[in-house]
């Protein structure tokens, strides 16, 4: 028993009596806080919906579990396949009462199989769940600014379909992935993935997805619809299509001498006198170009002048002035902070040698996002709301609990003391007061 005792701490201020070290054959869970994520799953009918629409898949284990199951482990905090073994463990697999959780050879062998089919039915699925949260949150937004953006990705092993080398300003010459993701500013969905080789162009597939995208948001009631887009998507061919669509835009363009040459005079900001700005037109819209510049006066009286590195907007807005509309992108840059929280739930932490097989994994992270992204908007409270998913993780739904059953029924016991208690609690409630429609067969 000696190794099994920790002795005494007669230095510290408290309690000082050793700590002795027992097994328990009560089954205890440190994942709790799971509970919303099943309660909303199954408000939702997901596990249903899924089930009338794969049917002809073969497989012993159902596609809506398989889809359930890598769910709960990007929240529960795994990323690769070989953590699905710990699902069946530490009472996750009895909070969501499964039977059985799948190896990681199975599950490989499910995502390229399933590839094909489940990969447009996800994507479905996405929008499903973006029209049922606004309706759930006050309705469908009569304004939103879309977001598009492309993240890498970077591979290190030698059997990862779609690795190649490409644009990689983080290990230059490794090879990588190239997704393209698309995210509402105000807020806050994910709208979908384009999943893409390492070789891709940040643009390759825009444009034909941005007229998809378009066409979704009005015929779900959005009535003003604006594009911001970096520099990487800049293009004749991308200001042409947008100008088709129809909408409001705000396009970087880079910093080349021809596109300097369009502009006219310089002139200083009436706003802000650190700003110093330029019009022109470019593909019949407005170019505008904005760059700081401060002052300075050294000890010995000499003036020196720091300029920034000029910033070119091209714009289909009218009356906007320059300043206006480099905010405006600016105001955008929220994209980036959003694919971060899509790291943070173990996104891209794993691939496979089977391109649709990647594409279904990028797919199932999208999910988990809005599925998180419903939960923190409809069912929590003050800072909840605006939580990141490590924060979410670690402090709620990692919540330790005990599972007992009585009487054929089961049970799960938290602690009177957990300072979450009540958040939890009431987050529960709400989601069982809400009724949001059913998705549609």
């Amino acid at each position: 028993m000696r190794n099994h005792r920790i002795a005494s701490r007669p230095h510290v201020q408290g309690a000082s009596a050793p700590l002795r070290l027992r097994h328990s054959a009560g089954e205890l869970t440190d994942g709790g806080g799971l509970l919303l994520i099943r309660r909303t799953w199954d408000l939702l009918g997901i596990g249903a919906w899924l089930d009338r629409h794969t049917r002809e898949l073969p497989g012993r284990f159902r596609p809506s579990l398989m889809v359930e199951v890598w769910v709960v482990l990007l929240l529960y905090g795994g990323g690769w396949m070989d953590d699905l073994k710990r699902l069946g463990r530490r009472g996750i697999r009895r909070l969501f009462g499964w039977k059985a959780v799948p190896d990681p050879t199975t599950f490989g062998r499910w995502l390229r199989r399933s590839s094909a089919a489940l990969v447009p039915l996800l994507d479905a699925l996405l929008w499903e769940l973006v029209l049922r949260r606004w309706q759930a949150t006050g309705g469908t937004p009569k304004r939103l600014t879309l977001l598009l953006d492309s993240t890498v990705v970077v591979r290190y092993g030698l059997k990862q379909a779609g690795a190649e080398k490409g644009y990689n300003p983080d290990r230059p010459g490794r090879r990588s992935h190239h997704p393209l993701l698309a995210f509402t500013a105000e807020t806050g969905d994910c709208l979908g993935v384009i999943w893409r080789g390492g070789s891709a162009h940040t643009a390759e597939g825009a444009i034909a997805w941005i007229r998809q995208l378009i066409a979704r948001l009005r015929s779900a009631g959005v009535e003003q619809i604006t594009l911001r887009l970096d520099k990487g998507f800049f293009s004749k061919a991308m200001v042409e299509a947008l100008e088709e669509l129809g909408v409001s835009y705000f396009l970087k363009v880079p910093d080349w001498r021809w596109v300097r040459a369009e502009l006219g005079a310089t002139r200083r900001s009436t706003k802000d006198p650190r700003m110093w700005t330029r019009s022109g037109t470019l593909y019949g819209a407005r170019l505008l170009s904005v760059e700081r510049r401060s002052r300075s006066v050294d000890a010995l009286g000499l003036e020196t002048f720091e300029v920034g590195k000029p910033a070119h907007i091209l714009t289909n807005v009218e009356g906007i002035r320059a300043v206006s509309a480099w905010r405006r992108y600016n105001a955008g840059a929220v994209v980036e902070d959003r694919i971060k929280e899509l790291g943070e739930l173990g996104l891209g932490r794993t691939a496979v040698d089977d391109r649709g097989a990647n594409h279904l994994l990028w797919s199932l992270g999208v999910l988990t996002y809005q599925l998180l992204h419903w939960v923190r908007t409809t069912a929590l409270q003050g800072s909840w709301r605006r939580a990141q998913p490590e924060r979410l993780r670690n402090w709620l739904l990692r919540l330790p609990a005990k599972l007992t059953s009585h009487a054929r029924k089961h049970y799960v016991q938290l602690q009177r003391t957990e300072p979450l208690r009540s958040d939890f609690l009431r987050a529960l409630r709400v989601l069982e007061r809400l009724r949001a429609p059913p998705l549609p067969s």
